[in-house]
């Protein structure tokens, strides 16, 4: 299976100035409008918090639950995306893709970590992230808990609701390994995964059942996150917002829109690789026998 790493700054057309000038302005606008499209996700997640458990839905299974607040806060993303970007596409997990005649993409996820929004525990999010092409150039983290946007554009750093965040990387920090795959099951081959990481470096395993809080929290506190079996939408935001904090990002590709990353320092990376390519190799052979 190959490898992949999408980029997250330059590209082909920063060598004609024009372009360069135009996709800065671009991504300036996107990362202002971020700021106020996750006060408003917030404040739909927090409206629509008591809205009775009948209404709830499953999806992939009986603990893949969407609520009506994944539901309207997508819609009012897309709202505010085609009022302000009116050309750019958006993939969405709630509502799909839509396309646009350029290569901007909105990458959505209004409830990353849905059942633990539901059930009343920390590490649910609002996912909003920006990419031309393949790389990935604006992202925003809502915490629901906390209720602080967090965004970072390529080469900015990362901002909060109060400015600059600076990451704060204590051993005890970076001794962390946040693990998510793309089911809230858990059975023998995620119990094998966590002993197989386990093996590389000593760890302090954490599942918290959401991509991007566990990234935003590799971001500020430092850590690993791998990431198994995962959509775009889970891990674009998050990605950027831990890139921009100083880690490195290694992606694999499954059958479309599955992805794998692994994200972390440089010599985390270099250690953990290996050992991800092999689980990624198997989770999309596990996937496939069961299709």
């Amino acid at each position: 299976m190959p490898a992949s790493e999408p980029r997250t700054g330059g590209g082909a057309g920063v060598s004609k100035s024009a372009d360069a000038t135009d996709d800065r302005q671009v991504e300036a606008a996107a990362f202002e409008s971020v700021a106020v499209w996750g006060r408003e996700a917030l404040s739909l997640s927090r409206e629509l918090k008591g809205v009775s458990p009948r209404a709830v839905e499953t999806k992939a299974d009986a603990f893949d639950l969407t609520t009506p607040a994944d539901a309207a806060i997508e819609r009012r993303l897309r709202e505010r995306i085609a009022r302000a970007f009116p050309t750019h596409a958006v993939i969405g997990e709630e509502q799909g893709s839509s396309d646009g005649p350029h290569d901007w993409q909105w990458v959505l996820d209004p409830i990353d970590g849905t059942f633990n929004y539901f059930t009343n525990l920390p590490g649910a999010a609002c996912s909003i992230a920006l990419r031309r092409g393949t790389e990935l150039r604006v992202g925003a983290v809502v915490d629901f808990t906390s209720g602080v946007v967090f965004r970072a554009r390529v080469g900015g750093g990362v901002v909060s609701d109060d400015g600059p965040r600076t990451s704060q990387h204590t051993a005890a920090g970076r001794a962390r390994l946040f693990l998510e795959w793309g089911s809230e099951r858990m059975g023998d081959f995620e119990v094998d995964m966590l002993g197989t990481l386990a093996r590389v470096r000593p760890i302090v395993p954490r599942l918290i059942g959401g991509a991007a809080f566990a990234l935003l929290s590799v971001a500020l506190e430092g850590g690993c996150f791998v990431g198994l079996g995962l959509r775009l939408w889970d891990v674009a935001a998050g990605v950027v917002l831990a890139q921009e904090a100083g880690h490195r990002a290694r992606w694999w590709y499954g059958s479309s829109p599955v992805v794998h990353v692994l994200v972390g320092t440089e010599s985390d990376v270099e250690a953990f690789a290996p050992v991800v390519a092999e689980l990624a190799r198997r989770s999309d052979a596990r996937a496939q026998a069961i299709a």
